[in-house]
């Protein structure tokens, strides 16, 4: 396991955001604190995905809005690989839904064959 120390919040979140991106089109894996409740999440994340089967794409205003907002808040916008969808039935039909990771909140990060600790 590898050690990623920054001196300053802003410099942490460049670190943190740079090994979220690094992942590319693997998937990759992110413990983080969520902002809302304080509680801790785990999330299997992929990046680049063009045409995901179920979770409809962002596309237009909406994410282009999304990207600024984004960069505004420190935060990333990735599809959860481990997210369940079923359908009206109540049977399962794929998975995948597009989530935010807030960067200041970020303790592990698993990508590439390598586990990197935030400090």
């Amino acid at each position: 396991m590898k050690v990623v120390k920054a001196k300053t919040l802003k410099a942490r979140m460049g670190k943190v955001k740079d090994l979220i991106l690094s992942a590319g089109n693997q998937i990759g894996n992110v413990h983080f604190i969520k902002r809302s409740d304080g509680s801790k999440r785990r999330m299997s994340y992929r990046l680049h995905v063009r045409k995901p089967s179920y979770a409809s794409e962002p596309t237009g205003k909406k994410f282009k809005k999304r990207i600024n907002k984004d960069s505004d808040n420190w935060q990333v916008t990735v599809l959860d690989t481990n997210k369940v969808l079923y359908n009206e039935k109540g049977v399962m039909c794929g998975r995948g839904a597009w989530r935010s990771i807030p960067l200041e909140n970020v303790t592990r990060i698993a990508v590439g064959g390598e586990i990197y600790k935030i400090v």
